[in-house]
């Protein structure tokens, strides 16, 4: 059934719904944040216009990611959210580490699916553009989606203020 109202304290109702699925697979050994991309050298971006300024925007996603590193100990990385409203600049929201660490030093693998929620108040009608960011740790490699059916999205909903 179709959400029309949040919990107290959330605002009013969900004024629309936008969502964007990416199976596309890519990896990195970069120890730099680097973006997701939704094909070759596309960055992946999901884009909301709120209808009022005082519409908040919830951040929902779903992303799959794999570390996995021979012969070394460290096998993790990093994951970062980032928004910008209209033509601005990209600014981080939220950032976390994922992966674990083998004290063996014999080489491990690690799969992990983020959950990512977050509320902003953008106070603007001018669009609100969502995207992702990863990086590796020590060499590991880093790899986004498996391709198919294991994929991510993300999914912002505009919620009356």
């Amino acid at each position: 059934s179709a959400i029309t109202a949040l919990p107290t304290g959330l605002g009013g109702k969900v004024l629309q719904v936008v969502s964007s699925e990416n199976a596309y697979q890519h990896s990195t050994t970069s120890t730099s944040y680097i973006d997701f991309l939704s094909a070759s050298s596309t960055t992946w971006e999901t884009a909301i216009t709120p209808s009022a300024t005082s519409s908040k925007i919830i951040i929902m996603a779903n992303i799959l990611l794999t570390w996995e590193v021979s012969g070394n100990a460290n096998n993790r990385g990093n994951v970062q959210v980032l928004s910008k409203t209209g033509s601005g600049s990209y600014s981080a929201l939220q950032s976390g580490m994922g992966g674990n660490y083998d004290y063996g030093g014999g080489g491990v693998q690690s799969r992990q699916r983020w959950q990512i929620q977050y509320l902003i108040s953008p106070s603007t009608t001018s669009a609100v553009t969502v995207k992702f960011q990863f990086k590796s740790s020590s060499g590991a490699t880093t790899n986004f989606n498996d391709g198919g059916i294991n994929d991510s999205v993300c999914i912002l909903y505009e919620v009356a203020g």
